[in-house]
């Protein structure tokens, strides 16, 4: 008795199979990033990829570790990346503080990575995903590179 309640909480708590995917999800393949600057782990970045067909919405994203390994992840949940051809960007933004009771009230919002890594339109990074893949991209010289300011209120 004991173990068909415990197998009937495992069934209840795990599930049987998860959340269905969404209608028209392509196949996913096992994606995981390495980003390093000058050859060093670079945590905490946001790597998002950009397929080359712009109406294509699976466009996969994940945030690097402490190694610096990104798992890519699709529609915010389901891990891994569908095959194609896709653009990398890899951001990481800090904004500078400020008072808020001293003017001016504007804010500085700065990229730890060169901009051109930011912008899909600038990003010199490409993948091709087929099947399951592994990459490693060095984004060099990593500070304070200004991307612009805001209104702090």
């Amino acid at each position: 008795m004991k173990k068909i309640f415990l197998l009937t909480c495992c069934v209840f708590f795990v599930g049987c199979g998860g959340t269905p995917k969404p209608d028209g999800m392509p196949k996913l393949a096992s994606c995981v990033i390495t980003i390093t600057s000058e050859g060093q782990p670079l945590p905490d970045v946001d790597v998002g990829f950009y397929h080359s067909d712009p109406n294509f919405r699976w466009n996969p994203g994940a945030v690097t570790d402490a190694s610096g390994k990104a798992t890519m992840v699709t529609y915010g949940q389901y891990f891994g990346a569908p095959d194609g051809d896709y653009v990398v960007t890899v951001s990481k933004l800090q904004r500078e503080s400020f008072d808020p009771e001293k003017p001016p009230r504007t804010v500085k919002v700065f990229s730890v990575t060169d901009p051109k890594f930011v912008d899909p339109k600038t990003t010199p990074l490409k993948i091709t995903v087929t099947g399951k893949t592994t990459e490693t991209f060095d984004v060099g010289k990593t500070g304070e590179y200004l991307l612009r300011e805001e209104d702090a209120r």
